[in-house]
């Protein structure tokens, strides 16, 4: 028996989840499913890899009237390849219930082309990009009359391009007020909250994101640069694992071509992925790698969002994004599924304060350095033991030969030299610290051992 039944979907849905292994609904599914299952509006914050996409799209297909060829939902994605990983996802359950029309709109496609297969069907899905949605509208390509159901998926990153938020605005004015609309995204600031307000009446605010920062089948990896070039670390990191599958991350899109070719000149498998791509070439490159034709990809962050490559294994982070949400995306690319994932973070001084906010958050990192024989091994982070504290007496002492360099009013000429004078004594202070120590040390040792035959002594008495 499936978790999933509770929720009572259609007989074609069930034998799609088991076809796809789906046994128990995720924590999103869990609470998001029954309210857009009543075609109540939610506005659901999540990280990435938590079951979004089927959260959304089984109440969808559940609540569909297969016995009318009219749009009745649109899903609104920010990335061309998002538009086709939803739709393909949805497109899965065709073989199981046949009259389920759907289809995808996006740009860098003819929309001459579009508009003329929408003159002829109307399908009862349409995921679209939000330019592409409104241009079909304005050539009234598109019958909302029947539309009962308005998703909007990564909604945070529709504020990369206020376009992308504007396209959206204008369709929602156009539709049905008691049309269903339902948010789902990684983040909601209040800003995005207060535009929301204008089409969501009353709607269930659901916070999951704060549940598990990542998946538990992640394992987060520290690699200390120590100065050196990444370029270099890179090559070594490398040469420790062998993946299915493993995506490079870098913040500059202008770097994506210094690391190509630097692995394509080591003879590696790689391509890379990012939004400077022509379109076409861009779909071609995710159909490639979900082909498995690369092994390794080096991507900027659109890759962090939405599109799932099945078997990801490893994730590496050239440098962390500025914005450590997307760490929570990078990250999450790998681990899916049941399957485990490594993420590695190279860092040094100069990102070592996003590594510990990400630590303030709940991410556990397993710090590792580099042994003499070029092997990771464990360390504590900064690649070794922690500083040891000065004691409050040492520092007053230290601060007793630092106040006789000094006058209260500090015009009082000194003699030249007295700062290897005093660094000298503070050494010679240290130094005589640590003899002290080790006196201390050896006469507590002398006496437990006198201690020890006593005890032994009087045993034998």
């Amino acid at each position: 028996m499936s978790n999933f039944d509770k929720f009572r979907f259609k007989q074609f849905l069930n034998l799609g989840l088991a076809e796809l292994n789906f046994s128990a609904p995720t924590s999103v599914q869990d609470k998001a499913i029954p309210l857009l299952l009543k075609h109540q509006n939610v506005i659901c914050k999540a990280h990435t890899g938590t079951g979004k996409t089927f959260t959304f799209c089984l109440p969808i297909l559940n609540n569909l009237d297969y016995d009318q060829a009219k749009i009745q939902c649109i899903i609104v994605t920010p990335t061309r390849e998002l538009a086709k990983q939803i739709y393909d996802n949805i497109r899965f359950f065709k073989k199981f219930q046949p009259t389920l029309q759907v289809n995808y709109f996006i740009g860098g496609k003819d929309i001459k082309r579009q508009s003329e297969q929408l003159q002829r069907t109307q399908p009862q899905i349409i995921i679209a990009t939000p330019m592409r949605l409104k241009d079909l509208f304005d050539q009234q390509s598109l019958n909302l009359g029947k539309l009962t159901t308005f998703i909007i998926d990564e909604y945070d990153m529709m504020m990369f391009n206020l376009g992308f938020i504007e396209n959206i605005d204008y369709i929602l004015s156009k539709v049905n007020p008691n049309v269903q609309v339902s948010v789902f995204s990684a983040t909601i600031t209040d800003e995005l909250k207060h535009f929301l307000m204008k089409y969501l009446k009353n709607p269930h605010y659901l916070d999951l994101s704060s549940n598990q920062l990542t998946n538990q089948n992640i394992t987060h990896i520290l690699i200390p640069t120590k100065h050196q070039e990444r370029e270099t670390i890179l090559l070594k990191l490398l040469k420790t694992f062998d993946p299915y599958l493993c995506l490079i991350f870098v913040n500059k899109k202008e770097e994506i071509n210094k690391y190509y070719d630097l692995l394509l000149e080591h003879n590696y498998s790689v391509t890379q992925l990012h939004g400077g791509l022509e379109p076409r070439l861009r779909t071609q490159i995710v159909k490639r790698i979900r082909n498995l034709e690369y092994k390794y990809v080096i991507a900027s962050d659109i890759a962090a969002r939405g599109i799932d490559f099945v078997g990801m294994s490893h994730v590496i982070s050239l440098d962390l994004p500025n914005d450590l949400e997307y760490y929570i995306h990078r990250s999450g690319r790998t681990g899916r599924a049941n399957y485990t994932g490594y993420s590695y973070v190279l860092y040094d001084t100069k990102n070592l304060t996003l590594v510990q906010q990400l630590i303030a958050k709940g991410i556990t990192f397993e710090p590792k350095k580099w042994n003499q024989a070029g092997e990771l091994v464990e360390t504590d982070l900064g690649g070794g033991k922690p500083k040891k504290q000065t004691p409050p007496a040492v520092n007053n002492e230290i601060n007793k030969i630092i106040h006789r360099y000094k006058t209260k009013d500090n015009k009082k000429k000194v003699k030249p030299g007295y700062k290897k004078k005093r660094k000298a004594e503070i050494v010679e202070l240290k130094k005589q610290i640590r003899r002290d120590h080790i006196k201390a040390s050896i006469k507590k040792i002398k006496k437990e051992k006198a201690r020890e035959r006593a005890i032994k002594l009087f045993d034998k008495d």
